[in-house]
């Protein structure tokens, strides 16, 4: 600790880092098919520990940002794991020493199988919340949590409502608030965007195949159809040329908005939503978006208009690797700290950093 008796950004990233080896450890020789979760998050828990020095070393860079310049101690943290999914942010946070980590995720097998996995590898977490913000919201306040930072990987382009959900991320805390989300949806990067406009497209007018680890919330099939489906369930009279017209228009909007739509359309003869982007979709029944395209400056402006300050920045290359390839890395990782934003294009992903200020408040420690 300095003279002040806060940690040093040394001493935290020294902790992560420690942290890191002793989770990897237990992880590595993990039996995923032995401990009774989903065949989802077999597949989807599997996929990490395939990769997981990268992946962990990629989860604790997100925890040094959260951790970083925060005039609270880690024994004292409140720490929101929005959208978990595998859990493994949340159980790298309690490895580091986090004291309060919640873990939210919409999914309830995933909730169910965190719970499994947190026990086995014997790193409780006290909180895990199932559903959406608004009920996680619900959770703090009826446990009187304040939170000091949220954080996600991949979790930011499957949001439904992006701008609903960073005006209500304001209520999380009666303290600052650091918001540390990383997204691989980087639309800068024209390699990754060809490919996902071509997934996206698929979602939007082929049915997908069941298979092994499939998520069972998520639709099979084709979501042109879905919405189709749904606008001439609610409106049995429309003509079927009527239908697909809708249907097109309405690509992005889960079924409360489609209906909307309609409702709009039977009244004026035209809906006032538009969808910009000539790829972007969601999933009807859910919202959950197909790796939404989100353009930085606008991610940045609805930010700011809440009341944070934000950056947002090139998320850097994993170090591992053989050893020219890890040279690599590093120059490339230099760059972008050097550059920022100007070279976001070469980024394998991005991180949006973001701070919310309120006035001091007396009584810092949570009451539990």
């Amino acid at each position: 600790m300095n003279k002040d008796g806060e940690i040093t950004i040394e001493q935290l990233l020294d902790s992560i880092a420690a942290a890191q080896t002793r989770l990897y450890d237990k992880l590595a020789h993990l039996d995923v098919t032995s401990l009774n979760i989903s065949e989802y998050n077999q597949r989807y828990l599997g996929n990490r520990i395939a990769n997981l020095k990268g992946v962990l070393q990629l989860y604790g860079r997100l925890l040094s940002f959260c951790l970083n310049k925060v005039p609270v101690h880690p024994e004292n943290f409140v720490l929101v794991d929005y959208g978990g999914g595998s859990g493994l942010i949340s159980l790298l946070a309690a490895e580091s020493g986090i004291r309060t980590v919640i873990y939210n995720d919409i999914y309830d097998v995933s909730c169910r199988d965190v719970r499994l996995l947190s026990h086995e590898l014997g790193l409780k977490l006290d909180h895990i919340v199932c559903g959406d913000l608004d009920e996680l919201i619900s959770y703090l306040h009826k446990n009187s949590i304040s939170v000091d930072a949220i954080t996600s990987y991949d979790v930011l382009e499957h949001i439904y409502d992006v701008e609903y959900h960073f005006h209500k991320l304001t209520t999380l805390s009666d303290r600052p608030l650091r918001v540390v989300y990383a997204s691989g949806a980087n639309i800068a990067n024209l390699r990754y965007v060809f490919a996902v406009k071509k997934k996206q497209i698929e979602a939007e007018y082929k049915n997908r195949e069941k298979k092994w680890g499939y998520k069972q919330c998520d639709s099979l099939q084709a979501f042109f159809d879905v919405r189709k489906k749904i606008i001439s369930s609610y409106a049995p009279d429309m003509s079927l040329e009527t239908v697909e017209h809708l249907a097109g228009l309405t690509r992005g909007l889960v079924q409360k908005d489609i209906e909307k739509c309609v409702d709009e359309f039977r009244l004026e003869g035209k809906i006032s939503y538009h969808m910009d982007h000539p790829t972007n979709t969601c999933d009807p029944t859910t919202g959950n978006w197909c790796e939404h395209l989100l353009d930085f400056e606008w991610l940045k402006r609805i930010l700011e208009r809440e009341g944070f300050s934000v950056k947002i920045i090139p998320g850097p290359f994993n170090s591992d690797g053989f050893i020219l390839r890890k040279g690599v890395k590093i120059f490339l990782n230099t760059l972008m700290r050097i550059f920022g934003q100007c070279l976001m294009f070469m980024a394998p992903y991005y991180i949006v950093y973001a701070d919310f200020s309120r006035p001091s408040t007396a009584g810092h420690d949570n009451e539990k």
